[in-house]
């Protein structure tokens, strides 16, 4: 079924390249990961509106077919609707652009001819850097993969942190390697603007008052193969006792994968579920203290040189695997057990050497302006 829609919508695109030219000032952001605009594709949004003469056009294929807030699908006229703008307005639009940023692989690419097109199609994909294999990496249906492969022929563009993550996406996409340009991404511009910064922490702190003075324990672990596993998540973090001890001045706060929410989140005044809150680097930046485990969340994280703890009580059993030794590489203390993890905190373990290695390795440059960058590169 999938592949029908793809079919179409590149029938669509197609018919519409017959009689459109790719305008190089029109500018289309493609988010295929999250609802809304937000992260890179945000990044690169405000950069656009900077200059004059271009036109950016922003749609999320999350928020076709499904209420954003509420979750629940739209009634039959408000899927109609949706179906329209999909197979029929967004393949036009993007016939009309000179650049496409996408934030995740889009297949609709494999059938779309672009060849003889002036369109740049630009991927800077949603997560930072490279330690946890990820898109064809990890794909074990042939079929799938050669859909990947075809789609991602037609990226011009690959953005990247550094240098040494290069072959990991060049894996993971099958791109050529001199279409990936580690340039770096645009969602790490924040880390290096004290006046942005500020102003993300005051807005959430308007939002969350009663947080203000407070110290903040985020804790984003990354989803498992199954629903099962997925609420084992919080069995094993048990808020309650890591509440005794950090202490009343601490407040946990708990972002799990927007994809894969679990209902067995404590929701109090010591522990706030922030799995719905719009854009997680908010919550980088208030943090004192992050927990993850495999997420990819940690490169971005890592940047802020703060303390950070992984809690990896599946370590044996986690399927995805890793481009490197997991133990070696990873930027903080690891814990195989709750017992271990109670232990570093009590503790305040922390590890400033490999969290440095960890930022040499996925970042080639810590002063930001990577948009800057990116755009000059796209001309």
């Amino acid at each position: 079924m999938k592949t029908i829609g793809y079919l179409i919508f590149a029938w669509v695109y197609n018919i519409c390249s017959i009689f459109c030219r790719p305008d190089p000032h029109r500018i289309i952001l493609w988010n295929g990961h999250n609802h809304g605009i937000n992260g890179n594709l945000k990044e690169i949004q405000n950069a656009y509106s900077g200059k004059a003469g271009y036109v950016c056009e922003a749609f999320a294929k999350r928020d076709l077919f499904r209420n954003p807030d509420s979750g629940m699908r739209k009634s039959l006229w408000g899927c109609i609707h949706d179906a329209f703008l999909f197979f029929v307005v967004y393949p036009c639009h993007m016939a009309r652009a000179g650049k496409v940023f996408l934030n995740d692989n889009f297949l609709p690419l494999c059938y779309m001819r672009t060849t003889k097109r002036d369109t740049q199609f630009v991927q800077l994909w949603h997560g930072a850097g490279a330690f946890k294999r990820f898109g064809l990496s990890t794909e074990t249906d042939p079929k799938v993969a050669e859909v990947v492969r075809s789609a991602n022929r037609k990226i011009t563009h690959l953005f990247v942190t550094s240098q040494a993550v290069k072959p990991f996406y060049e894996e993971a996409f099958a791109v050529p390697t001199e279409r990936i340009y580690p340039a770096g991404i645009p969602v790490t511009d924040i880390y290096f603007d004290e006046e942005r910064i500020c102003q993300r922490k005051s807005s959430f702190y308007q939002k969350y008052p009663e947080l203000a003075g407070k110290k903040l324990l985020l804790y984003a672990p990354t989803f498992r193969r199954t629903d099962e596993e997925n609420r084992q998540i919080m069995d094993q973090f048990d808020a309650e006792r890591i509440h005794q001890i950090l202490g009343d001045e601490w407040v946990i706060l708990i972002r799990m994968h927007p994809k894969f929410p679990v209902e067995n989140l404590p929701q109090n005044k010591y522990c706030y579920n922030m799995t719905d809150y719009n854009d997680i680097t908010d919550l980088y930046l208030v943090s004192d203290l992050f927990i993850t485990d495999y997420s990819s969340s940690v490169v971005e994280y890592a940047l802020l040189n703060k303390p950070i703890l992984l809690f990896a009580y599946d370590l044996a059993e986690y399927d995805r695997g890793f481009y490197f030794d997991y133990e070696d590489m990873m930027p903080g203390q690891i814990a195989h057990t709750q017992t271990e993890l109670y232990e570093l905190l009590q503790n305040n373990c922390d590890n400033l050497p490999k969290r440095q290695n960890f930022v040499k390795f996925q970042y080639d440059n810590v002063k930001g302006d990577a948009c800057g960058r990116i755009l000059d590169i796209l001309g």
